[in-house]
């Protein structure tokens, strides 16, 4: 009886996965040089953590309760849960996936004229996502500001750039756009179909869908709606993703629900979605 109440947990869990914000585990940033400040290195961890906080999409696993996700997962290989099967707790405390990053470059150099002091500093960092299970890496960027960013920011922020506390952060700001645009790569919001509400000539053309206020969701997003399909080669199993249409968010109902029309692949989005396919919804930028 507990084994099936055990079981019931886990599925119900699994089920409100799209529902819920996902937890993303960050971890502590490496520099490659002894002569980055620390306060500028958690500068840079903070400033990507709010990109992900700014989403309203995630979850941030602190390093204290990483390293409880890890010791408890060593302590399961050694225990039998389900039929031999280890419940892996990544799945069960939703953090699949871990963010790392490397400093590469934090150099400030002092420029002096005849009227005035002033800084430039230059910012070079890499982020890494790594599966929490496997410790694949998923993903690598290198992150820098853009050098148009740099000049314009610098020649109009004269006298401002006054201090190196001063550079470094003008500096970091012109990382934003490439921090926000990895995030949204790599962790793009991905939801389901819960139902079809309008079909005409065998074409879906209004459905619901599991995003809403709580996922960030707004009118007029649109979505691209993906199946997947498992294939096997060389004993590997791979993962297609096979795009069958789009859709237009035109109504936000509540936290975790979602009104969108179909713009285009309705016929396969209804013929996929009755067939009992595995479809996912993913926003596009």
């Amino acid at each position: 009886m507990k084994l099936k109440l055990f079981l019931l947990s886990v599925l119900a869990f699994c089920t409100l996965g799209f529902s819920q914000k996902k937890s993303v585990a960050i971890t502590s940033f490496e520099t490659t040089s002894s002569n980055i400040s620390i306060k500028y290195v958690k500068a840079i961890e903070d400033k990507v953590k709010e990109a992900f906080y700014a989403t309203n999409r995630f979850d941030i696993v602190d390093r204290t309760n990483l390293d409880k996700l890890k010791a408890e997962k060593e302590l399961q290989k050694t225990e039998d849960f389900i039929d031999g099967k280890t419940v892996q707790q990544s799945s069960l405390e939703g953090a699949e996936q871990i963010v790392t990053g490397s400093i590469s470059q934090v150099d400030i150099v002092k420029r002096v004229s005849e009227s005035s002091v002033n800084y430039e500093c230059k910012i070079s960092f890499s982020l890494q996502v790594i599966d929490i299970v496997t410790g694949q890496v998923l993903a690598s960027k290198l992150i820098r500001p853009k050098q148009g960013f740099v000049e314009s920011f610098g020649s109009s922020l004269i006298g401002d750039n006054n201090t190196p506390d001063k550079a470094f952060f003008n500096s970091l700001k012109g990382t934003q756009k490439a921090i926000d645009k990895f995030v949204n790569k790599h962790f793009p919001v991905t939801t389901l179909i819960i139902e079809i509400t309008e079909i005409s000539s065998n074409k879906a053309k209004l459905i619901l869908v599991n995003t809403g206020k709580l996922n960030g969701t707004k009118k007029n997003q649109k979505f691209s709606i993906i199946e997947l399909i498992n294939k096997e080669v060389n004993g590997k199993k791979l993962v297609r993703k096979k795009e069958l249409g789009e859709i237009k968010i035109t109504k936000v109902e509540g936290d975790e629900i979602s009104e969108a029309k179909v713009l285009k692949g309705g016929e396969a989005i209804l013929t996929k979605f009755n067939s009992g396919a595995k479809i996912e919804c993913h926003l596009k930028h």
